[in-house]
C-alpha cells in the first residue's frame, strides 16, 4: 500500500532516499529550506537515479513550503545533518499533530531525546520519535536532481522513543523500509554512533596540514597514525563505558569495521588501514566541517551528558569537546546536546533507564530499584 512520507532535507541522503522510496511505490513529498537546491527537481518532476536503484522517480510535490507538505503526509522523514533537528523540530511543531510518525534518519546520538523534548517543550506533548542508526544508503546527488545510489545497507537498527511503542513503530516503518531492523531502545541506536569516534579528534590533531593542503590527503590512511589512533581508541573506551553501564552490548570501533567492511588487523590502526572503501577519501579542509559541527555537538557532547547522569568519566571526550570549542570560538556543551536539551538532566542511572522505556516518570515509585524493573521487562517484547 502507498504511504505519504515527507523527506525534510533535499541533500545527498535526502534525495537517494525520496527516489528510492518513490520507485518502490510510495508518494514522496521532498522539503528544503532553500530553493536553489530543488529547483532542478521541481522543473523536472522528480529525480532521476542510477547505480543500485535505476529510473525516474516522480515526486509527489517538492516544495519550500513545510506546512503545505506536512499537511499531505504521516510519515515525516528528518533527512538533515543531526546539527539541524532541533531548529527543523521547532519549525515542524506549528504543522505537527498526532498523526505523524517522525523518523530521523540518522539520529546521531541522544537525537529521538533531543526532538521529543523540544517537542514537549514548545507543545506540552510529544509523539513518539523513532531514530534510526546510520543512513540506509550511500548516495550522492550532483547535479541536485540526479543522484547515485553505490549501496543500500542490509541492516538498519531503529529504535523508538519511548520504547514501549518500538515494535508497534517498527511494524508501521518495515513495510516502508525492509532493511530495518528493531533495536531494544534509543540507547542502543544511540551509543553505536561510529562517526564521532572517527571524525573529530584526527582533524583536530591534523589541522594545520587540513588548512595547508585543503584537505589534499586521507583522513583515515594519513591522518591516523597509531598514536592518534590511540587517541581515538580512548574515546571508544568511554563511549564503550557508557554503554556498559546502562547494559549496553555495543561493537568497539574496531569490530565494527571488522563486522561492515570485513577490514583485518588486531587493533584499530591496522583496521583502519585494512578498510578497502576509505582507500580513495580525502579530508576536510576546515573545522567548518561536519566532522566538527555535527559529531561534536550531537555526538560527543551527549555521550558525556549520558555518562555524566550514571557516574561513568568521559576525560578524553571532554577534552576532545573542549579543544573543537576552543578552535572554532564554539561552546559545544552549552549548544549541543547537553543533559538539559536531553530531557535527562538530574536523572540517576536508574530513572534514565525507566524514561527511555516509558517517556516518563510517573510510575517509577513502584520499583524498589534497578533490578526489579529491569526484571519485569525481562520476557517483554520491546
Amino acid at each position: 500500500m502507498s504511504a505519504q512520507i515527507a523527506i525534510l532535507g533535499a541533500g545527498h541522503g535526502g534525495q537517494g532516499l525520496a527516489a528510492y522510496l518513490t520507485l518502490n511505490g510510495h508518494d514522496v513529498h521532498l522539503y528544503n529550506r532553500s530553493r536553489a537546491r530543488i529547483k532542478p527537481i521541481i522543473r523536472q518532476g522528480g529525480i532521476q537515479v542510477e547505480g543500485e536503484i535505476e529510473g525516474f522517480a516522480s515526486l509527489a510535490s517538492c516544495s519550500t513550503n513545510l506546512g503545505e507538505i506536512m499537511a499531505k503526509v504521516e510519515f515525516v522523514f528528518f533527512v538533515v545533518p543531526a546539527s539541524a533537528h532541533k531548529d527543523l523540530t521547532k519549525r515542524c511543531t506549528k504543522y505537527l499533530s498526532t498523526k505523524h510518525v517522525i523518523v530521523l534518519i540518522p539520529g546521531r546520538t541522544g537525537g529521538a531525546l533531543e526532538v521529543a523534548n523540544t517537542i514537549e517543550s514548545i507543545l506540552g506533548w510529544h509523539p513518539p520519535i523513532t531514530e534510526a542508526q546510520t543512513y540506509p544508503l550511500v548516495s550522492r546527488a550532483e547535479p541536485s536532481g540526479h543522484a547515485r545510489v553505490t549501496a543500500i545497507k542490509n541492516d538498519l537498527p531503529i529504535a523508538t522513543f519511548p520504547a514501549k511503542y518500538s515494535g508497534e513503530y517498527y511494524s508501521l516503518l518495515s513495510s516502508l523500509l525492509p532493511i530495518v531492523t528493531p533495536a531494544v531502545d534509543v540507547f542502543d541506536t544511540s551509543l553505536a554512533n561510529i562517526g564521532c569516534v572517527f571524525h573529530p579528534a584526527p582533524l583536530l590533531l591534523n589541522l594545520g596540514r587540513a588548512e595547508s593542503t585543503q584537505g589534499d590527503y586521507n583522513h583515515y590512511l594519513e591522518g591516523i597514525s597509531p598514536t592518534v589512533a590511540q587517541y581515538i581508541e580512548r574515546i571508544d573506551e568511554e563511549r564503550l563505558s557508557v554503554a556498559q553501564a546502562l547494559g549496553k552490548e555495543v561493537l568497539s570501533a574496531a569490530d565494527w569495521l571488522r563486522f561492515v567492511y570485513d577490514s583485518k588487523g588486531n587493533d584499530l590502526y591496522e583496521c583502519l588501514k585494512n578498510t578497502y572503501c576509505y582507500q580513495k577519501l580525502g579530508a576536510p579542509s576546515s573545522l567548518d566541517h561536519r566532522y566538527v559541527f555535527e559529531d561534536v555537538p550531537t555526538g560527543l557532547v551527549p555521550i558525556a551528558a549520558i555518562g555524566e547522569q550514571i557516574g561513568v568519566p568521559t576525560p578524553t571526550i571532554h577534552t576532545t569537546v573542549n579543544l573543537s570549542g576552543h578552535l572554532t570560538g564554539t561552546d559545544y556543551w552549552r549548544v549541543g546536546r547537553n543533559a538539559d536539551y536531553l530531557g535527562i538532566a538530574g536523572l540517576s542511572k536508574m530513572e534514565l533507564q525507566f524514561y527511555v522505556q516509558e517517556g516518563s516518570l510517573d510510575l517509577i515509585s513502584q520499583y524498589t530499584g534497578v533490578e526489579s524493573y529491569l526484571d519485569e521487562l525481562d520476557g517483554v517484547e520491546r
